[in-house]
């Protein structure tokens, strides 16, 4: 029984993906002579029919079955009748039709032959390196290691740091007073942190401070007021040059599509109305 639908559901999804045969695909197609797999009336269904059909199936034309092949290929031919009978019926010349289906042919078109420059463009290894330097290692973010003590009120909160200024433990205090009891229990320690890693107003706080010193005003953030300390600071270890390498080729391929793009809309003439 489980088998059988198993079977079942597999043939829907590859008639449902046949059938919304409009999807795009970056398929290569079209060998020189396309071999015919099967003919409807005077149409022919081809090989690289059958291989787009596999690839919006989500199926590896490579390792294709014989069922998945059956399946598909008695799935275009349902999809080849029902068009013979909607071209008969003008269907595709209906105002909506018509315009959905240039609307999909031109993407096609045009994403396609963009990926087609893409492929093109030749980034060198010193390129690549250079925007290394330059955005990964140059934009490697600070780590800091600090300490707070969590409070409900400003008024708590800047009580608190008259007693720190004035001599009172700040591990020992923040065990006591702190709201924040996983950092509290731990004498205020937050541990190592980027900016990233907390909310925007503690951040921008800690980040300010220098090594071993205390915030002279409390700081408010949607968990109440915080008293802090920064221990230290500590640059973050950039990742090494070839684990990022193919991902900065991404972008700089990226930015010369922008530039491609730019050139094209300012040699021509549009007018938006």
């Amino acid at each position: 029984m489980k088998a059988s639908v198993s079977k079942n559901l597999t043939a829907k999804l590859l008639y449902t993906a046949v059938f919304s045969g409009l999807l795009l695909t970056n398929t290569a197609l079209m060998a020189e002579e396309d071999k015919v797999i099967a003919t409807v009336n005077a149409d022919a269904i081809t090989e690289s029919q059958l291989e787009i059909a596999a690839t919006q199936s989500k199926v590896n034309y490579k390792e294709i079955t014989p069922d998945q092949k059956k399946l598909l290929t008695e799935a275009l031919i349902n999809r080849q009748l029902v068009l013979s009978e909607a071209i008969k019926a003008q269907f595709d010349k209906t105002p909506d039709i018509a315009a959905r289906v240039k609307a999909l042919t031109d993407s096609y078109v045009a994403a396609n032959y963009l990926a087609t420059i893409a492929k093109e463009f030749k980034i060198d290894e010193a390129a690549m390196k250079a925007y290394y330097d330059k955005n990964v290692v140059g934009n490697t973010p600070n780590e800091f290691k600090a300490r707070h003590i969590l409070v409900k009120t400003e008024d708590e909160a800047k009580a608190l740091i008259k007693e720190i200024e004035g001599g009172a433990d700040f591990s020992a205090l923040a065990k006591e007073k702190s709201t924040d009891t996983g950092s509290g229990s731990r004498g205020g320690d937050l541990g190592w942190f980027t900016e990233q890693d907390m909310v925007a107003p503690f951040s921008k706080k800690v980040a300010s401070l220098k090594k071993g010193e205390l915030s002279k005003t409390p700081v408010n953030s949607q968990f109440g007021w915080h008293v802090i300390i920064l221990d230290d600071t500590r640059k973050t270890t950039p990742p090494e040059f070839n684990a990022v390498k193919q991902n900065i080729e991404k972008v700089l391929i990226k930015e010369q599509l922008n530039q491609y793009l730019d050139d094209l809309n300012t040699k021509a003439t549009i007018k938006i109305k």
